[in-house]
């Protein structure tokens, strides 16, 4: 009598989903914040400040797909991400104004002055030149920010003037699409399947010498896509799909099947995974867990995927992602009986 038998597969690989939510976190006091760092940039005419770290994004990974035997999983977690750039807690009105006044320290710089003259400083700086509870919030961008990113959110991010009682503004932080690519790439995780196969011989699981060996793994993961989102509405997805399986044993020929192959019975008249096994796993070992000699079966799955953003609808594609399980497959040799 013959049987399906059945091995556990981990099929995993990486992608996601992220929606981001700005962390929340205190701003430190004028004077104790971190600077941009070496190369990195604050708004323009903030002089006193130096931006703010930026501090993480806090990203939720979310995904979602399909299984082969058409099963739907979704799963959700978190990431962080530091930001490109990001509007921070600069200085009061009266540091800021005792900073560019005629007089100050900035007007000691032909440069600096130059740049007050053309009436480029905070609008309305004069107005809270003896405030010092208010706060203005500046664009701060990090020295990894490319030249042509850190400008469009300089112009785009003006200061904005925050008084005591007056609600924090959005950090309204930047991310490159291509990081939240990354990040889902990175953080997939997916539904486990099962190796089976048939024919299988009851008590020992073994298939047969000559015989097409249908191999399938039930309930594993098919298609998955994710989708990174940060709160200034950037955006990455990562679409991607199980492409081939290559199935391999020694005493066998390998195979690449065009999917997670046909499952035994059901009325199935074919598959579209199978191998033929031409000797014996007698000459085997006996591995660690077997109490038999068995063939070691590799599946090695390929994953192929893209992602787009919301700044370009082009699909970029991925590297191929190949995932590889094992399982021990007894292969008997049936003999012939002739009486007379």
């Amino acid at each position: 009598m013959l049987r399906r038998s059945a091995v556990v597969l981990g099929l995993s690989a990486a992608l996601v989903l992220a929606q981001v939510t700005a962390a929340a976190a205190e701003d430190p006091p004028f004077g104790q914040e971190e600077t941009a760092g070496p190369g990195g940039s604050s708004g323009p005419g903030t002089g006193t400040s130096g931006g703010s770290s930026g501090g993480s994004i806090q990203v939720t990974v979310s995904q979602s797909g399909s299984t082969s035997g058409g099963r739907s999983f979704s799963s959700t977690t978190t990431r962080t991400v530091a930001p490109l750039c990001w509007m921070g807690r600069g200085p009061t009105g009266y540091e800021y104004y005792e900073y560019w006044k005629l007089g100050g320290p900035a007007r000691e710089s032909d440069t600096l002055d130059d740049y007050a003259n053309q009436g480029l400083l905070h609008q309305g700086w004069e107005e809270h030149a003896t405030d010092t509870e208010g706060h203005w919030y500046e664009s701060s961008c990090s020295a990894g920010a490319p030249g042509d990113v850190a400008v469009a959110y300089h112009l785009s991010h003006p200061a904005i003037w925050v008084g005591p009682t007056d609600p924090v503004p959005p950090q309204d932080a930047s991310v490159d699409p291509e990081v939240l690519a990354q990040i889902a790439s990175e953080s997939m995780d997916l539904p486990r399947g099962t190796i089976r196969w048939n024919p299988s011989m009851t008590g020992t699981g073994a298939t047969v010498v000559g015989a097409d060996t249908w191999v399938w793994v039930e309930d594993a993961a098919t298609t998955v896509s994710v989708t990174a989102q940060i709160p200034s509405g950037t955006w990455a997805r990562v679409d991607a799909a199980l492409s081939a399986l290559q199935v391999s044993a020694p005493g066998a020929d390998s195979v690449t099947c065009p999917d997670t192959g046909t499952p035994w019975g059901g009325g199935a008249a074919s598959t579209t995974c199978a191998l033929r096994f031409f000797r014996s796993s007698a000459n085997q070992a006996v591995k660690a867990g077997q109490s038999q000699p068995t063939a070691t079966l590799t599946a090695q799955a390929t994953w192929t995927a893209s992602w787009v953003s919301s700044e370009d609808p082009n699909p970029t594609a991925l590297p191929a992602q190949t995932i590889s399980a094992t399982a021990e497959i007894p292969v008997a040799e049936i003999q012939g009986v002739v009486s007379r």
